[in-house]
């Protein structure tokens, strides 16, 4: 008599799916919320901090976040080890990038960095402070997009 054994497994988003969802969520929405104030609204989209110059910021802030992040994770997720060490660091360029956090750019390294801590499907299980760094990376994706949403409806409708 056989008995099979069935893993389970708790469903995890693959690494192009946590990144690029981070990076759309927060940097792509934002762009979007700051298109239709210029549509939609009477506000000049000219004006200092106005929507164009939030569009502009947003776009070279967020998308540097997300090559950076790239940069990093793609080679380094294929060790293990080396892993690790991407994960501490992309960790730790996510809570310094917080103050950026309109850009979207700590969403895409805290995305980064919960994927090589282990935390995507098909990445290298990591334990310490590459795994903590990973959970830090999770939540400040969280936030980010909480702000984003709610930061971006609250500023459209009582802005």
């Amino acid at each position: 008599m056989t008995t099979t054994t069935t893993k389970a497994t708790e469903p995890r988003l693959s690494p192009p799916v946590l990144v690029g969802g981070a990076f759309a969520l927060t940097t792509l929405l934002s762009i979007a919320i700051h298109v239709g104030e210029i549509l939609f609204t009477d506000h000049d989209p000219n004006a200092p901090d106005g929507a164009i110059e939030s569009i502009q910021s947003t776009a070279v802030v967020g998308g540097i976040g997300l090559l950076l992040t790239l940069a990093i994770a793609i080679p380094l997720s294929r060790d293990p080890q080396r892993a690790k060490v991407g994960a501490f660091v992309l960790g730790v360029l996510a809570v310094l990038t917080l103050p950026f956090f309109w850009s979207g750019a700590p969403a895409s390294l805290g995305a980064g960095a919960a994927w090589l801590g282990g935390l995507a499907r098909g990445s290298h299980p990591q334990t310490g402070a590459a795994r903590g760094f990973g959970v830090v990376g999770i939540v400040i994706v969280v936030l980010s997009i909480v702000a984003t949403i709610f930061g971006g409806a609250a500023g459209q409708l009582l802005g």
